[in-house]
């Protein structure tokens, strides 16, 4: 009678170990599961946010594009008017060491300049602004923006050129080439302190003047 007893026990031993192991299981993989569940929310929250900066990124992108394509279309509007210009006149003005100043010789080649604008006013001039070799690019870049600033205000003040009709540029002393000689005091150096002139316009418009 005691062989059946024990087989009971036996078995009632087993079946509680598979219940214990079975508990364990589904409590392992429920745990398992709510922490992949956080790890996949976590991940869709990032890619979200992501989402949502990218689409920012987009809409600034989208608006910067238009905002040059604008600017595009504005600059070919204008270069159209220009395709059949030519140089029609050039001249130089120069400058003495370090200065903007527009000489007596300088207002000579101005008025010139003037006078061509103020008898075609479909004209344009370029104003380019040059510096001798002394002296750093920086500021040799300010120095020549600066002499092409005057020849700009001597035609707008004393010719009423419009300023759109104006071009300017600094080449500082880019162009430059070191001269032979007293450096800033040598003819080579002189030369190169200067500001070229270049009127452009329609050659048939020009010979009707």
């Amino acid at each position: 009678m005691k062989r059946p007893v024990t087989v009971f026990v036996v078995l009632l031993a087993g079946v509680s170990l598979l219940l214990l192991s079975g508990c364990a299981t589904k409590g392992y993989v429920n745990k398992t599961v709510a922490e992949e569940h956080a790890k996949t929310e976590a991940s869709i929250s990032a890619v979200q946010q992501d989402a949502d900066a990218n689409a920012v990124a987009i809409e600034r992108l989208q608006a910067l594009a238009a905002q040059i394509e604008k600017k595009a279309d504005l600059a070919i509007n204008k270069a159209k008017g220009f395709e059949d210009y030519q140089v029609l006149w050039e001249g130089e003005i120069y400058f003495d060491f370090n200065s903007s100043e527009i000489t007596t010789a300088a207002r000579e080649v101005l008025d010139q300049a003037g006078q061509k604008m103020t008898a075609d006013r479909s004209t344009v001039m370029e104003i380019g602004g040059y510096c001798d070799p002394v002296g750093s690019q920086e500021y040799n870049l300010a120095l020549g923006d600066r002499r092409a600033a005057a020849a700009k205000f001597y035609l707008v003040d004393d010719y009423g050129v419009n300023l759109f009709r104006l071009f300017l540029v600094s080449y500082g002393s880019k162009k430059a080439q070191a001269g032979i000689g007293d450096g800033q005091n040598s003819s080579s150096y002189a030369k190169q302190r200067k500001v070229s002139l270049k009127l452009w316009g329609k050659p048939e418009v020009a010979s009707k003047n």
